[in-house]
């Protein structure tokens, strides 16, 4: 691998990691605050919360790992 592209990386999995526990705190915190209520047990075959962790984790997980990357790019003056 290239050895100006390793940074990159390094920092695209350090978002994607930090988005998943990022995520999937906000999830809960957020799905256990508005959707503890609901009954969706029965249809999904999971709590509201859980739910909600999990899409967070999902959603933070892509955000962290791009902002990872753009970050890094940004700091080196674009992609060369």
């Amino acid at each position: 691998m290239n050895e100006k592209r390793m940074p990159v990386v390094i920092r695209g999995v350090m978002g994607l990691i930090a988005g998943l526990i990022v995520g999937g705190f906000i999830g809960l915190v957020v799905g256990g605050t508005f959707l503890g209520g609901f009954d969706i047990y029965d249809t999904t075959g999971i709590e509201g919360y859980e739910l909600a962790a999990y899409v967070g984790a999902v959603i933070g997980a892509i955000a962290g790992a791009a902002f990872g990357v753009k970050f890094v790019s940004s700091r080196r003056g674009g992609d060369q």
